[in-house]
């Protein structure tokens, strides 16, 4: 009885340790997947790969270092001027202006002056075309008259157009969200509080985007400044001759007429107004003056009986005087 009692316990106990063990070495020889089965494990581990193995290649190929992708993002602004001469300014001014328009660009800008007998005939235009049409541009030109000077300068502002465009993203996502917040308010204190914040960040942005447009706009169109001068010297009628001068001369003396009379014409109410103050101021003082010599007659008058009364003897000595 006792050896059957002692199988029975050998057996129970070797039962146990078979069905614990392989629990055991499973539970070790297993991960902690932390929540996540086994079977996802590995695809989601082969993703994360895979979305890093990406965001390597984008970093590479965004790389400011790499030569393909320094000329893929590059902003560039550029700007220039170039002086032509030609026989008529005027006629390749429209020829410019055609050519501009025809390559998808547009006139600013545009400024001329007829040909006159002291001065030749000139044209000056602000000329905006794509960037990539510079150089067709610049051949055009070459064509059209003799360009006696080109400056031609480049502004790299890729630092500038990337940074705008990060900020116009935050922001956008900003306001965004506010947006969300405003569907979302409780009371009326935190509404009122998310449309101040967004009206806020919505100015920003647009200001941001207003920026951008403008910067963008620098960059995609170049602006060239075109100069046309004449190749002559002198007027078309050559050197000014006497007869010229003498002419120029009246024309001064006309011109200086007719101002002197329109200043006359401006000033002749003043003019009048002050003739009558002078008038009557002249009055006033003449009726002062006639009745200065009676007043000084009588103070003399008086002054010499006064001297006779104080020196009776030197009266009574001229007497006997004049009786001899």
């Amino acid at each position: 009885m006792a050896g059957i009692v002692i199988a029975g316990t050998v057996l129970l106990a070797g039962c146990t340790a078979t069905g614990g063990g392989p629990g055991v070495a499973e539970s070790a020889s297993s991960p902690d997947w932390g929540g996540v089965s086994p079977e996802q494990a590995p695809g989601g581990d082969a993703e994360s790969s895979a979305q890093d193995a990406g965001a390597g290649d984008t970093g590479a190929a965004g790389a400011p270092g790499l030569p393909g992708a320094a000329v893929e993002d590059r902003a560039v602004i550029v700007t220039g001027s170039v002086e032509m001469r030609a026989g008529e300014p005027l006629r390749v001014a429209d020829a410019v202006s055609d050519a501009a328009e025809a390559r998808g660009g547009t006139i600013d800008r545009r400024a001329e002056g007829a040909s006159t007998d002291f001065e030749p005939a000139w044209a000056i235009l602000t000329v905006r075309v794509p960037a990539a049409e510079v150089e067709a541009m610049l051949d055009t030109l070459r064509g059209l008259a003799d360009v006696t000077t080109l400056d031609l300068g480049e502004e790299v502002v890729t630092n500038q157009v990337r940074d705008l465009e990060v900020r116009v993203n935050a922001s956008r996502a900003s306001v965004e969200r506010l947006t969300e917040l405003l569907t979302t308010a409780a009371d009326t204190e935190t509404l009122l509080e998310v449309e101040a914040q967004l009206t806020q960040r919505t100015s920003e942005l647009e200001s941001l985007l207003s920026q951008q447009r403008a910067l963008d706009e620098l960059v995609s169109m170049s602006t060239i400044e075109v100069r046309i001068s004449s190749t002559t010297v002198e007027g078309p009628t050559g050197t000014p001759s006497f007869w010229d001068g003498l002419v120029a001369g009246w024309q001064g003396c006309l011109a200086w007429g007719a101002t002197f009379l329109y200043g006359l014409g401006q000033s002749m109410p003043a003019l009048v107004v002050l003739a009558v103050i002078g008038l009557i101021a002249w009055l006033v003082l003449r009726r002062i003056m006639q009745r200065m010599p009676s007043r000084t007659e009588g103070g003399r008058a008086a002054a010499a009986q006064g001297a006779a009364i104080v020196n009776p003897v030197a009266d009574r000595a001229a007497a006997p005087t004049s009786e001899r």
